[in-house]
């Protein structure tokens, strides 16, 4: 190596010694996928560590898509990267093709952090295969903590489970339930969330956290406007599937018809609920794509939401839905599910939560504007208080905290192991091809 190099090489290494950096991985989203939580995960980094480089790696299509929403945040870098991909157009759910693709996903990872100061690492998105490779090699790539935030792959696993033996017994709940490196951390997105794992698997239980799902509320109104005059207008908010409810939606609008009240469906139509009878519907589902500024209008036009969500999911999930209700100041009509029982214990009542279906069919045969009008006020005060703690700024001061930064940032040796440790990787990943 020449003198010219090894300076060079050199400044290259101070370099990442003086700069402490914080690193975040998708291999999953894609597009507009967890556009809001990928923009309000970055501010809450960027409100926790404001003198730190943060760089998040995606595919091509979700930075591009990312960038203009984060461009005021000085500190934040985009870079793209490989997505997670199975080989030869194989299911993800194949044990074989998805171990090989999340080697690779772990390959870039040990590339981008090998010499680099990092305080920290975030994976923003798991699946079995993910959570199997990368949850439990990366304390041979790293000293750092790893955050693997759990999105809804855990509560589509409840609701369909292969039958296949072998890929039942390396899906992502036979994963949970064994025991991770101390070093790597799950983040639950919602309260609740935490325990309904617990109890599936008490041995993963001391590696989750949880991080309430930030809400991001420049796009909202600062106050709720007022209830419609003379008529009560419930929405259904998102994609219009069976999996979030929408065929009980359109029943509830057919079977409880009443002059004194409107039914809204804001979001997407789907194929899979296109043959169910709407006409009872004020708005009915879009056909096309809803763009952002419509579907905010229409989430404001809306006095309630109605949330009929599949509650075996739904204990292992943060909605979405639930979060754009809250940053629109809109109370629920929901089924009780372990997550809204855990907001509502922990923030107040914010709205009406029932049983079964029998309960909500009675519960919109009777409501009574009056009574709503009543117990609307304390209901908002409540969503206030959640929109408020779940701001970036605010969850930044705890998650910081959670963080545990034990070992702190690498040392020299750590650095240089960190490269070994990569090119052995990169070694096992040409083996197995």
């Amino acid at each position: 190596m020449s003198g010219s190099s090894k300076s060079t090489h050199a400044l290259e290494y101070r370099s990442a010694a003086r700069a402490t950096e914080v690193a975040v991985f998708d291999f999953l989203s894609h597009d507009h996928v967890h556009l809001a939580f990928n923009e309000g995960y970055l501010r809450v980094l960027s409100a926790a560590y404001p003198h730190d480089r943060i760089w998040f790696c995606a595919g091509e299509g979700h930075v591009e898509r990312l960038a203009p929403h984060v461009a005021d945040l000085p500190n934040i870098l985009l870079r793209p990267c490989r997505p997670f991909e199975a080989s030869f157009g194989l299911s993800h759910h194949n044990p074989i093709a998805g171990r090989w693709a999340a080697r690779q996903c772990l390959y870039v990872m040990a590339q981008k952090t090998a010499t680099r100061r990092v305080r920290f690492a975030a994976l923003l998105g798991i699946n079995a295969n993910l959570l199997a490779v990368v949850g439990r090699r990366w304390p041979s790539i790293s000293s750092v903590r790893l955050h693997m935030i759990l999105h809804g792959q855990l509560g589509e696993a409840m609701i369909w489970r292969s039958r296949n033996p072998l890929i039942r017994a390396s899906d992502l709940i036979s994963q949970l339930k064994r025991p991770l490196p101390k070093s790597v951390q799950i983040v639950a997105l919602e309260l609740g969330v935490k325990e309904a794992i617990a109890a599936l698997s008490p041995a993963i239980a001391p590696s989750i956290v949880t991080l309430e799902h930030p809400i991001l509320t420049a796009e909202w109104a600062n106050s709720a406007p007022l209830p419609s005059a003379g008529k009560i207008k419930i929405g259904f908010a998102g994609h219009a599937r069976r999996a979030k409810g929408f065929d009980l939606f359109a029943e509830l609008a057919s079977r409880c018809s009443r002059d004194d009240i409107e039914f809204h469906a804001i979001g997407l139509s789907s194929p899979e609920t296109d043959d169910l009878n709407t006409g009872a519907l004020a708005r009915k589902p879009s056909r096309t794509p809803l763009p952002r500024k419509d579907y905010i209008k229409g989430l404001e036009e809306v006095d309630l939401v109605c949330l009929p969500l599949h509650s075996r999911a739904y204990d292992f999930t943060a909605s979405g839905t639930v979060c754009d209700a809250v940053a629109a100041l809109k109370p629920l009509i929901a089924f009780r599910t372990r997550t809204l029982d855990a907001i509502s214990a922990h923030y107040g009542s914010i709205g009406w939560l029932v049983d079964n279906s029998a309960s909500l069919f009675e519960l919109i045969r009777t409501v009574d504007a009056t009574e709503f009008a009543r117990r609307r006020p304390h209901w908002i005060d409540n969503l206030k208080a959640i929109r408020k703690a779940r701001s970036p700024q605010v969850l930044a001061k705890t998650y910081r905290t959670s963080i545990a930064e034990a070992k702190g940032p690498g040392t020299w040796q750590q650095l240089q192991k960190s490269v070994e440790n990569s090119d052995q990787i990169k070694f096992d990943i040409a083996q197995s091809r």
